[in-house]
């Protein structure tokens, strides 16, 4: 089972909110969320498959998908016995987060996209080919450089990549290039999903400085209807919840409390 962290405070009658990382980070990137959204709600934190403290798990197999990690998330909110929770998704995370709503529909109360991956354009697709075809030449350490500079390019979001880099390192290399080369794969199937209308309300958070997805996620949530809305973060990046905590839990809490 995937390892997670709980921050119960309140009885079982309070809302749960599920939080999802993205490729190369763990629970940790949601650090400056715990306090305000823990007055409120009781939170449950998940590491991936291959990260964080769920590291321990074997090589993703080449039948890896966004659908056996949904699933392995669901096994743990199983476990715990949550029948129906909130659920947060940042960047690659957005995804699993989209495909536990069309697989359990009944189970997801909102999304709450971050950074999301709507659809990948042909800067990040070239990026992911050049990572897969440079595997065997360019030291893990440089790789991982060169991608979280070109997916946090500004300086003013240097502590964000920090927080990547230092996170990355309990992902292995073949794990690393599996998530990442997944969304390339199947970029396509993910456009097609989240085009797709579905009756749960979702808020996608995106910072001004994400030009690598900003305006697919317009598209998306455009696409969308009256149950999809975005907000556009000012002074953040990619990882928009780190690079300005308190407009991100402000929007969010809002959001969540007008369900």
């Amino acid at each position: 089972m995937l390892h997670y962290r709980l921050f119960q405070k309140h009885g079982a009658e309070t809302p749960w909110i599920v939080m999802l990382h993205g490729a190369g980070g763990s629970s940790e990137v949601w650090f400056r969320q715990i306090g305000d959204f823990s007055r409120h709600y009781n939170l449950l934190l998940i590491d991936l498959v291959g990260h964080g403290e769920s590291s321990v798990l074997q090589i993703l197999s080449k039948h890896f998908s966004f659908e056996m990690v949904a699933e392995q998330v669901m096994e743990v909110v199983d476990h715990l016995k949550i029948e129906k929770a909130h659920y947060m998704g940042l960047s690659l995370g957005s995804i699993v987060v989209r495909v536990l709503a069309d697989l359990y529909p009944h189970r997801v109360g909102s999304m709450v996209l971050a950074g999301a991956v709507t659809e990948l354009n042909w800067e990040s697709r070239v990026l992911l080919r050049m990572a897969d075809m440079g595997k065997h030449i360019v030291p893990y350490r440089l790789l991982k450089w060169i991608i979280a500079k070109a997916i946090i390019p500004h300086r003013r979001y240097g502590y964000s990549m920090q927080l990547f880099l230092h996170n990355a390192k309990k992902l292995s290399f073949e794990n690393f290039l599996r998530w990442l080369t997944l969304g390339d794969k199947l970029n396509s199937h993910i456009k097609a999903l989240f085009q797709e209308k579905i009756a749960i309300p979702t808020l996608y958070l995106m910072g001004q400085d994400d030009y690598l997805f900003l305006p697919q996620v317009q598209l998306a949530a455009a696409a969308g209807g009256e149950w999809a809305s975005v907000v556009i973060i000012p002074e953040a990046g990619h990882v928009c919840n780190v690079d300005n905590k308190s407009y991100f839990n402000r929007v969010s809490l809002d959001f969540l409390r007008r369900l």
